[in-house]
């Protein structure tokens, strides 16, 4: 009856509600999407670690490009990165062994050796 008052069969309404409907729902659920990936995202910028300053690579741990001797010059890999380095410990360091960063001087970082766990 209500549909009659309008001029409209109930088929033609049934459908364009069911339409209406349709791509209200798809906006609805792209929206929520949209927001629950920026907010994942916030969430994941936040847990990362901190690389600001050269303190944050202090105590950080990277492994030998080549052979470093002692109180010479050489390049580690740091977290993907490449950084010349000067060889402050008490030992030689050959490629691949890792060493631990101290501090710096100017761009190089200071480093030595890390003691192996079979001594």
């Amino acid at each position: 009856m209500f549909m009659n008052l309008f001029g409209m069969d109930s088929v033609y309404f049934l459908s364009m509600f069911v339409i209406v409907f349709s791509i209200s729902l798809a906006a609805f659920l792209l929206i929520v999407t949209v927001i629950i990936y920026y907010v994942h995202a916030i969430i994941s910028s936040q847990r990362r670690k901190k690389y600001t300053g050269y303190e944050s690579l202090l105590n950080s741990i990277g492994t030998a490009s080549k052979d470093i001797v002692k109180n010479g010059s050489g390049f580690i890999t740091l977290d993907g990165v490449s950084w010349e380095v000067i060889n402050k410990g008490d030992e030689d360091i050959k490629k691949y062994d890792k060493v631990l960063v101290t501090g710096r001087t100017g761009l190089k970082l200071i480093v030595k050796k890390m003691e192996s766990k079979n001594k």
